[in-house]
């Protein structure tokens, strides 16, 4: 059974909680943290302190870190009945993805470099860290031959050269940052969605409200890239210039065809109990060392939902974990893992 806690990592003080909420995303480079505390433990808090959830297996007798936030607001509130303070919280990169700057400095040679080595050194001005997934293996990424930006976001660029090379830029536990690729092959781990074993509640989701009927890539000199995605019979149109002076018409093409992809949004979201394996689950693994126990974005798994006529090994793009004091449970998003590729 798993049990969570929360830690000041600033003070290094446990917090007493009443309720959490976490959010991780694919899309989202943050994870966000919503965190309810009894207005007696305010004082442990405050605006910027880094905080830790974690939770605890005693049955595997690990403990391992479900996120890292740097506190962004604190709200106290009261009725007649009660007083409690909601804290709200991002994961470091927050500061790359709010910060612009007009010019690199001078010390930044962004040219001919890859993009894993171009996320470190943007990564150390803001004291965070970025490694690739597995993290035991060479530098998979790419050689960039330009990237400068202007009065902008490193993060912009950042995304659209991880998209272009295949890669997903992400936030870790540790509140660090990720390049990672889609996973072509099944979890070594018992993960499987089946309705009527382990799903409470279901919603399916088709939307078209991102969708274009032709989308056009520009960029490196070429004729532009047309494609027309005829799921969508609308007359909208979606153009995008790419500013990287050298370009493949093969990355044009990828382009576009990313992009429809991801805006042929058809999503399952399903409520699961608990924010990981079963005890049983854990217990027929045997050897649990690297070993992943709960649910997480990037994974590929099983998922059977008749109801739905879903029978298909489909990519977990966000996890949201619940608890309070009585319930755990998480919603898991499941998507086809062709819209990250």
């Amino acid at each position: 059974m798993f049990k969570p806690f929360v830690r000041n990592a600033t003070t290094g003080q446990e917090l007493i909680w009443i309720s959490i909420k976490v959010k991780r995303s694919l899309d989202e480079i943050c994870h966000s943290l919503e965190l309810g505390i009894p207005s007696s433990e305010r004082l442990k808090v405050r605006k910027h302190h880094r905080l830790e959830v974690w939770c605890r297996n005693n049955l595997a007798n690990v403990s391992w870190r479900v996120t890292t936030v740097l506190v962004d607001e604190i709200t106290a509130g009261a009725d007649t009945e009660k007083h409690s303070i909601m804290i709200v919280g991002r994961s470091p990169a927050r500061d790359i993805i709010d910060s612009t700057w007009s010019d690199l400095d001078d010390d930044f040679d962004y040219c001919d470099r890859t993009l894993r080595q171009i996320t470190q050194d943007i990564g150390k001005k803001f004291n965070i860290v970025c490694d690739s997934f597995p993290t035991d293996q060479p530098d998979p990424t790419d050689t960039v031959a330009y990237f400068a930006f202007e009065n902008e976001s490193p993060w912009t660029k950042l995304m659209n050269e991880a998209d272009q090379q295949g890669f997903i830029l992400t936030s870790n536990e540790a509140g660090n940052l990720y390049l990672w690729r889609v996973p072509t092959g099944i979890r070594s781990e018992p993960f499987h969605i089946t309705e009527g074993k382990n799903v409470k509640n279901i919603k399916w989701t088709e939307n078209g409200s991102e969708q274009f009927h032709e989308y056009i890539v520009k960029g490196g000199g070429w004729d532009p890239v047309r494609l027309i995605d005829n799921t969508c019979p609308s007359g909208r149109t979606l153009t995008i210039d790419i500013d990287k002076p050298v370009v493949s018409e093969t990355e044009l093409e990828g382009r576009a065809n990313t992009e429809m992809r991801r805006r042929r949004e058809t999503k399952t979201i399903v409520t699961l109990p608990g924010w990981g394996l079963t005890d049983e689950q854990i217990r027929n693994m045997g050897d649990i060392r690297e070993k992943e126990l709960y649910w997480f974005p990037n994974a590929l798994i099983p998922v059977k939902i008749p109801s739905l006529g879903l029978n298909d090994n489909l990519l977990i793009s966000e996890v949201e974990y619940t608890a309070t004091v009585e319930n755990m449970s998480c919603d898991v998003t499941l998507v086809n893992k062709e819209m990250y590729l």
